[in-house]
């Protein structure tokens, strides 16, 4: 999935270098820029005229993915349909991103950063739309609680995802039923309190 239509070549090896740091530190969080180079099929100098250090690979590759995850979820048409179904259109699209959206929402130089830090923080707002028209009732965790439990589940899934561990429908079916009927289903486990809510 692209977001630029820019096809110069200096935007064309860009793009190179940070798709393949996307496939490389989404398996190898500690890979050099060598191994990214490498994967990029590009000079380790080329590189560096690009990125001079790690730091400023990481700062775009957090623009460029989140950039990406906001083209998915336009592509997604959260507005449009059933609310269960844009839900599952939504979940599909970020969950074909993979692992690289946890590394980047949780690499620490990253976050480091208040302005990207910030920027990062946006964007979602479609699915906190649509996660509002697919409730039925209103939540018993703090305001934000649909959007924390829609990415904790994204992450579950790209964990999933990357151990190869299910095929990638029973791993939607799987956040798609987290996401609409929780995970206990037992009569007995909803009806009994909490000792402390005695």
């Amino acid at each position: 999935m692209s977001v630029s239509n820019d096809g110069g070549p200096r935007s064309r090896t860009r793009k190179a270098i940070l798709d393949a740091a996307m496939s490389v530190l989404a398996t190898n969080p500690v890979a050099s820029l060598a191994d990214i180079a490498t994967a990029a099929d590009v000079g380790r100098s080329t590189l560096h005229r690009y990125f001079a250090e790690r730091s400023d690979l990481l700062r775009a590759l957090a623009r460029h993915v989140h950039e990406l995850s906001n083209a998915a979820i336009e592509h997604a048409e959260p507005d449009c349909g059933p609310p269960v179904e844009a839900l599952r259109r939504v979940v599909e699209c970020q969950l074909d991103l993979g692992p690289i959206i946890p590394f980047v929402f949780n690499e620490p130089s990253i976050l480091a950063d208040p302005e990207l830090a910030a920027l990062l923080d946006t964007g979602d707002e479609a699915i906190v739309d649509v996660l509002n028209r697919v409730s039925t009732r209103g939540t018993a965790g703090p305001p934000d609680w649909p959007r924390l439990v829609f990415w904790a589940l994204l992450s579950a899934g790209y964990d999933a995802v990357k151990r190869n561990s299910a095929p990638r429908v029973q791993i939607v079916d799987a956040i798609m039923a987290s996401l609409t009927e929780g995970t206990i289903s037992s009569p007995s486990l909803r009806s009994s309190r909490h000792p402390n809510q005695l």
